[in-house]
């Protein structure tokens, strides 16, 4: 898919305007990933520190310390064998998630912006585009138009 480099500025950008939501609502980015992570597990598992550890790729002490924090704001829960998120984590990821995705669209309707761009927030807002696939996008630069 083409990418221009005023795509890929406009995408970076986008991605400081979820930072800031995420921060509105209270967490740090690192907080939400993880949340986000437990939120994508079954409802009834717990997820090993370990396993979430190598899944986010950071160390293991960096998630059990995030970790931690999200038990004590009651957004997670401690199981014999990992962590689940609680009711109250996944309420806060969907507001984040409806929040984000309510400015992201005026950020970018407020800017000049290409058919790509269009086209991966509306991805975005429906689901199949996620924060992962946004960071992926921007990692991998502008591309040739003949691509």
């Amino acid at each position: 898919m083409y990418r221009s480099d005023e795509d890929i500025a406009l995408l970076t950008d986008l991605a400081g305007v979820l930072d800031q939501t995420v921060a509105a609502n209270g967490l740090s980015a690192g907080t939400y990933l993880l949340l986000r992570e437990l939120i994508r597990s079954d409802e009834n598992a717990a997820v090993a520190i370990s396993s979430l550890a190598e899944t986010l790729d950071a160390p293991g002490d960096e998630v059990a310390e995030i970790a931690a924090r999200l038990i004590q704001d009651e957004l997670a829960a401690a199981r014999p064998n990992g962590i689940t998120a609680t009711d109250l984590g996944r309420a806060r990821a969907r507001v984040i998630e409806d929040d984000a995705n309510a400015a992201m669209l005026a950020f970018v309707m407020d800017r000049p912006h290409t058919a790509t761009i269009y086209g991966l927030v509306a991805s975005m807002q429906s689901g199949r585009f996620t924060v992962e696939d946004l960071i992926a996008f921007i990692s991998e630069g502008p591309t040739d138009e003949t691509q």
